[in-house]
């Protein structure tokens, strides 16, 4: 409330380019402005018995447990509408977020990127039952669960940005280059669909494997690898007893880990292979090696993260990664959740029935 109060001059001299959400902001001051009267708001502490906060309370938790967006209209009447900023008020900063924002509104769509965004979102429908806009799959690859690498990787693949396929068919490159279009295993044109979803070369049906196996060893049902619930990973609802009932953020974070993390995996193998390896495979036993690892790896970093976190915040993150991790973990003592800050305490993701295969010294 303090954007349209106590901060309202402020964000209008800086023309609203500083807040995540200032049209929602302008529509609010525009409707407030339009009214007959003076408005006046009046604070009351929260959670304590007033009946406009806990009905305030209750409307906005179930806006919350909504799975499809409201529509609203931010209209402003002409009169009511400020635009820009004043010069006295504009810094390097805003001026350079300005012409971002005014570039992106301008930019058009790429046709690639529409229909992979389409492609998603249907089928995160199909596997989560749940309908998104696409401004709800950008903001999920920002979730805390989404790797800084794994996010610059999704958004290129979402917007077809790699160099695959008949990229390499253009008239200037060489016959060396042209031969790239191609993959070398299964003699197909080479996509991002292909790589992820449809390629033999050994390393990406191991790892969607380990993947299920994994995951159905937590007591859950698996899915079939597809663009909503791997790309759309971070966008997962899961609700573990049934249609109707409350959803596990567990659940769904570790659900967006295992897919990620096992999807970038398969490019990252796909591109040793092509680029440094000269077409020659990966062993089954290897890429197993490599999947448990880059896990591994996933789990240490979080748990420093969390020990050097302080306060309440440390707690609060301490036993979030215990519930995301330990169905995943192999033998953990009993139920506390000491284990995630004490270094001491060294686990590892559980092996299945392709710990042969992991540890075989041949």
């Amino acid at each position: 409330m303090e954007s349209v109060t106590i901060r309202r001059r402020q964000y209008e001299d800086e023309g609203f380019i500083k807040q995540s959400n200032g049209e929602l902001t302008k529509a609010l001051i525009g409707a407030l402005l339009k009214r007959p009267t003076l408005t006046a708001f009046t604070w009351v502490r929260g959670h304590n018995g007033h009946p406009g906060n806990e009905a305030a309370d209750q409307l906005a938790g179930q806006a919350a447990a909504r799975e499809v967006e409201d529509l609203l209209s931010l209209d402003v009447d002409d009169a009511l509408r400020l635009t820009g900023a004043k010069l006295s008020a504009m810094t390097q900063e805003l001026a350079y977020k300005a012409i971002r924002t005014i570039r992106a509104k301008k930019a058009e769509a790429r046709t690639s990127t529409a229909q992979r965004v389409a492609q998603i979102l249907s089928d995160i429908d199909d596997n989560f039952k749940v309908q998104l806009f696409e401004g709800a799959l950008w903001r999920s690859l920002k979730k805390p669960v989404v790797s800084r690498e794994a996010r610059q990787w999704i958004w290129m693949v979402i917007h077809d940005g790699y160099m695959l396929g008949d990229r390499w068919l253009r008239p200037n490159m060489s016959d060396e280059l042209k031969a790239r279009a191609v993959c070398s295993t299964c003699g197909q044109t080479e996509t991002m669909q292909h790589i992820l979803f449809c390629c033999n070369a050994c390393g990406r049906e191991t790892i969607w494997a380990l993947l299920r196996e994994t995951w159905e060893a937590t007591g859950l049902t698996g899915y079939d690898p597809d663009w909503g619930n791997i790309m759309g990973a971070a966008c997962a609802v899961i609700r573990p007893n049934g249609p109707d009932s409350k959803r596990s953020t567990a659940a769904e974070d570790r659900w967006a880990i295992l897919a990620i993390e096992s999807a970038h995996l398969i490019w990252k193998l796909r591109c040793e292979r092509v680029i440094t390896n000269n077409g020659d495979e990966f062993a089954e036993r290897q890429v197993t090696n490599r999947w448990y690892s880059a896990l591994n790896r996933r789990l240490d970093l979080e748990r420093k993260v969390v020990a050097l976190s302080l306060g309440k915040k440390r707690a609060k993150l301490q036993t979030k990664l215990d519930a995301v991790w330990r169905p995943l973990i192999e033998d953990l003592p009993d139920q506390s959740t000491d284990w995630v800050t004490d270094s001491g305490v060294l686990v590892g993701i559980k092996r299945g029935s392709r710990r042969e295969l992991a540890t075989d010294p041949g």
